[in-house]
C-alpha cells in the first residue's frame, strides 16, 4: 500500500504513480491518447482525440476538401 494514497495500485494524481501509458499522439493537441480516451484513425493511420477537432479540422484530418459554392456553380 502506498504510504501517500494509501492505495494499490496508487492513485493516478499521486506522486509515486506510474507514469500513463500511451501508444500514440493526437495530431491535434500533440498529447498522448492513453487508455479509455475515444479516437479517430484516418487512412494515413494518423490519430487525434475524439474531443480535440474542430469541424474544419476534423474535415481535414480525415481527407476531405473543403469547397466554396460560387454562383456559376448553381
Amino acid at each position: 500500500m502506498c504510504e501517500f494514497c494509501r492505495q494499490i495500485p496508487c492513485h493516478p494524481r499521486c506522486p509515486n504513480a506510474d507514469e500513463p501509458i500511451f501508444k500514440h499522439y493526437c495530431s491535434s493537441c500533440r498529447e498522448g491518447i492513453y487508455e479509455g480516451e475515444e479516437y479517430i484513425e484516418n487512412d494515413d493511420g494518423e490519430y487525434i482525440h475524439y474531443d480535440c477537432p474542430t469541424t474544419r479540422e476534423l474535415v481535414e484530418f480525415l481527407g476531405y476538401k473543403i469547397q466554396t459554392m460560387r454562383g456559376e456553380d448553381y
